[in-house]
């Protein structure tokens, strides 16, 4: 055997241990790579299956609260709806009592065009803007600047004069007009 060929040969022969090594330990880390890739999956698969799981749970908490509060939404809104409501029919019913007192003359003209349309604004506002019933706003406000209550009373007979002319002026002006606006809202009311 020539020289070359024993070298060739042993070169052949270390390769082949070499190749045999560099294969075992590619396998090796394959096998490990494969092991530990298995083991990432894994941990990651449970650990984006928690997160996952946890945000379902918040999701939810977070929709049965939402759904409690629009509950209280919708309790309150039909509760001032009744409110309202009730509040409307009582204004109604002493509508009606001051009306047939206006009607029988129970109390003062003047006194009774304002408080009918005092609470007429309070009832309803487009009512109050009616044109027929805009004798009673007329009244309310050629009155407004006359003392009530206590500072009537303070008056003197003389102070008083002036303040009962014009209540007699507009008596007479708007008396017949202001009965029959009445008696319109009285039918109005009790319809």
């Amino acid at each position: 055997m020539s020289m070359a060929h024993i070298a060739i040969t042993a070169i052949k022969s270390q390769y082949a241990t070499h190749s045999k090594k560099w294969a075992a330990t590619i396998h090796a880390r394959a096998i490990a790579v494969k092991s530990t890739k298995n083991v990432t999956v894994h941990k990651v698969q449970t650990f984006s299956t928690s997160w996952l799981i946890a945000a379902v749970v918040c999701i939810l908490a977070l929709a049965v609260y939402a759904a409690l509060l629009w509950r209280k939404v919708w309790q309150t809104q039909h509760n001032y709806q009744q409110q309202q409501a009730e509040q409307k029919r009582l204004r109604r019913d002493d509508l009606i009592v001051l009306a047939n007192g206006f009607l029988t003359e129970q109390m003062p003209w003047a006194e009774g065009c304002i408080r009918i349309k005092v609470i007429l604004d309070h009832y309803d506002t487009e009512l109050t803007m009616h044109p027929d019933y805009q004798v009673l706003q007329s009244v309310f406000s050629a009155t407004e600047h006359i003392p009530t209550h206590d500072a009537w009373r303070a008056l003197s007979s003389a102070e008083k004069q002036p303040f009962t002319q014009l209540l007699n002026e507009l008596e007479l002006q708007h008396k017949q007009a202001s009965v029959v606006a009445v008696k319109q809202l009285l039918g109005q009311l009790q319809n």
